[in-house]
């Protein structure tokens, strides 16, 4: 596929105006002249009033300090460029006649001793309905919980032998899988005592969750606080779930359940998905099938290749929401549903043989173990990656590192929300995005093998000819 050209800057044509002086006449009844002047032609101006908001834990766990914003038209003219703080809004009229463009979005993760960068392009979106970045997490005027110490409840009288437990307080599934130290949210172990303590992350939830899966037993307790005892002479039994998924796959679940449909408030975790199923198991889940514990219920499946030792390429993931009951029959899509045609940094093209998706986000890593994440519309099926992310590395916190680049895959995504740009134009309002209960959506992450380098494009060949 030969290289496009980016566009050039538009040629500005200067007009040269002669005139010729000539003797004066003197009219009897002389009218004004008439003003041939044109009016000089005012540029569009797009407005622009965005911000990134994020939690208080997203920022302190992240080690973020701030962000870069970057846009630009698709043919690369730059129309802002500022390093700006989070949870903050960015007010800007852009001089520019074109109605989407593209919006970039660098940050850093400082953990100690990896610091890595992050990139997020969505590509021509309507950035006049944008409120906040899509990656945003917290939406005003809501209070969200804050740690605040170590908290613990003691299980008493489990009368099972030998079992695994699994604690659950709110919807936060913990690190998978679990380390030994902690405490972490929704920790889990096996037990052969008859009493067991649970340490925990203590911010004042409202009710705990424990789950006894091998045995489908579980015990509801509302907490009375930061140290408890629940009494488990008298568990409860749930409904077993075995689902039906293709046979490339083994299957990892997590479910939540609403104890108030009215509000969808304070989702509670039931399953936690510390660890995926093989097609062996007679039984992958369990939830409490009664309507006086929960209400409604969200899942979320993730189907993991099972073929190894051979390399991944292909991850199911299936969301579901506003749900009576669990569903067991999991329509995981596979490679009949794409075919990639070109896969270098300067030439990437994917079609959708069966459907056009919502959208699809091609992924590569580039300097050195940075991330890249471009969303693009599912009809541009023909792309050039490399020339976008060396436009971004000319900015203010990318600069001195090399674009080249390793594709390491693309996602495509089904939602409910139909087309491209309503879909982000939601997502860039965070408050709509995060309203429960979600979109369903239906995805598939494609690994590609790190393909790619410098060596491989022709745009690195052109600058290497161009330096000698």
């Amino acid at each position: 596929m030969s290289l496009t050209k980016p566009l050039s800057v538009s040629l500005i044509l200067v007009l040269c105006i002669l005139s010729c002086k000539k003797e004066p006449t003197i009219a009897t009844n002389p009218t004004p002249p008439r003003d041939t002047t044109a009016a000089p032609v005012q540029p569009t101006m797009l407005p622009m009033s965005l911000s990134w908001l994020i939690r208080s834990s997203t920022y302190t766990s992240n080690y973020r300090t701030n962000y870069e914003l970057f846009v630009s038209e698709p043919g690369g003219k730059v129309l802002y460029d500022s390093v700006t703080d989070y949870n903050k809004t960015v007010t800007a009229n852009l001089s520019t006649k074109a109605t989407l463009v593209d919006v970039s979005v660098i940050y850093v993760n400082n953990t100690p001793g990896a610091k890595q960068w992050w990139v997020s392009t969505y590509k021509s979106v309507d950035l006049a309905k944008w409120k906040n970045i899509p990656l945003s997490d917290s939406v005003p005027g809501q209070m969200y919980p804050v740690v605040t110490g170590a908290a613990t409840m003691q299980l008493t009288n489990v009368a099972l032998g030998s079992y695994l437990w699994q604690f659950m307080s709110n919807d936060d599934n913990g690190p998978n899988p679990l380390p030994a130290s902690g405490p972490y949210f929704s920790p889990q172990n096996v037990a052969n005592t008859s009493n067991v303590t649970i340490s925990y992350p203590w911010e004042h939830d409202g009710y705990a969750y424990v789950a006894f899966p091998y045995n489908g037993l579980y015990k509801l307790h509302k907490i009375a606080g930061q140290v408890d005892t629940v009494d488990c002479t008298h568990l409860d039994t749930a409904k077993t779930i075995s689902f039906n998924w293709p046979a490339q796959y083994d299957i990892m679940p997590e479910i939540w359940g609403y104890q108030d449909s009215t509000t969808f408030a304070n989702p509670l975790l039931i399953v936690p998905g510390h660890g995926q199923f093989t097609h062996s198991f007679s039984t992958e889940a369990m939830y409490p099938n009664n309507k006086k514990v929960f209400q409604k219920y969200d899942i979320l499946l993730t189907g993991y290749p099972n073929y190894f030792p051979a390399p991944i390429t292909a991850l199911g993931s299936i969301r579901w929401t506003n749900l009576d009951t669990i569903p067991t029959n999991i329509p995981f899509m596979d490679d009949t549903w794409y075919a990639v045609n070109i896969k270098t940094p300067d030439s990437f093209s994917v079609s959708f043989p069966k459907m056009k998706p919502t959208f699809y986000t091609f992924s590569a890593s580039f300097g050195g173990g940075n991330g890249w994440h471009l969303n693009v519309p599912a009809d541009s099926t023909a792309i050039n990656p490399e020339r976008t992310l060396a436009m971004l590395v000319k900015g203010k916190l990318l600069q001195g590192i090399s674009p080249a680049m390793f594709i390491n895959g693309f996602t495509f995504t089904f939602d409910d929300q139909p087309g491209y740009q309503n879909y982000f134009t939601k997502q860039a309002d965070v408050a709509a995005a995060l309203k429960r209960p979600v979109s369903n959506q239906n995805s598939l992450i494609v690994a590609l093998g790190n393909a790619g380098g410098s060596e491989t494009t022709k745009f690195f060949r052109q600058m290497q000819a161009i330096r000698k």
